[in-house]
């Protein structure tokens, strides 16, 4: 090989390197920022399967939508969910009738006329993209209610997330342990703008 082939390899594999780059697309990996949880975004409490009722869905009085088994949320102090980090209750957690006094994550709201707040505890959230499809962990999403914690978070969170426009929607389920709704399931459905 004779040195004036060296520039010409140099420059192939170059072109080379940059064809692998292009093929990986730009929005695969870890999303380190804040979810933004804009309108849209809901809690609803399933029944447990032996429950009898003539909904699938527990009511909330208190919500502020036509259909009160949607229990509206919005995006509190933090705009939203963080990634990477953790989110915790402040102190205190409540206040003397029980109200959350957690407000990073949400805006509290109520919940059969108690606000509930979020926080996350113990593990921070991570969530991935690969073409468009989220996938994470939320293990330590925490509703915080009447002076009770509830574990709301799951170790296999699903959605989708537009890489143009930054707008995502992710959505899992979580059985609720304790308290006055022991054995209800969680639904939650977030929705808005991920931000770095």
């Amino acid at each position: 090989m004779t040195n004036r082939s060296l520039p010409r390899l140099g420059v192939g594999l170059a072109a080379l390197v940059a064809l692998a780059l292009a093929a990986v697309p730009a929005s695969a990996g870890q999303l380190k920022g804040t979810f933004g949880i804009s309108a849209g975004s809901y809690f609803r409490m399933i029944y447990p399967a032996a429950a009898k009722s003539k909904s699938k869905y527990f009511s909330n009085p208190y919500s502020t939508d036509a259909d009160k088994t949607y229990t509206l949320v919005t995006g509190g102090t933090d705009g939203g969910l963080r990634t990477g980090v953790l989110q915790p209750a402040p102190t205190p957690a409540f206040d003397a009738k029980g109200n959350s006094l957690a407000g990073r994550i949400i805006r509290p709201t109520s919940f059969t006329g108690i606000d509930f707040g979020l926080v996350t505890l113990g593990t921070a959230p991570s969530i991935s993209v690969s073409a468009g499809r989220l996938s994470g962990q939320l293990v330590g999403f925490t509703a915080q209610w009447n002076k009770l914690s509830f574990k709301q978070g799951s170790s296999d969170v699903s959605g989708t997330y537009n890489a143009k426009t930054h707008a995502y929607v992710l959505t899992w389920t979580s059985v609720i342990s304790g308290g006055p709704f022991n054995g209800f399931t969680g639904y939650w459905h977030l929705q808005g703008k991920f931000v770095s």
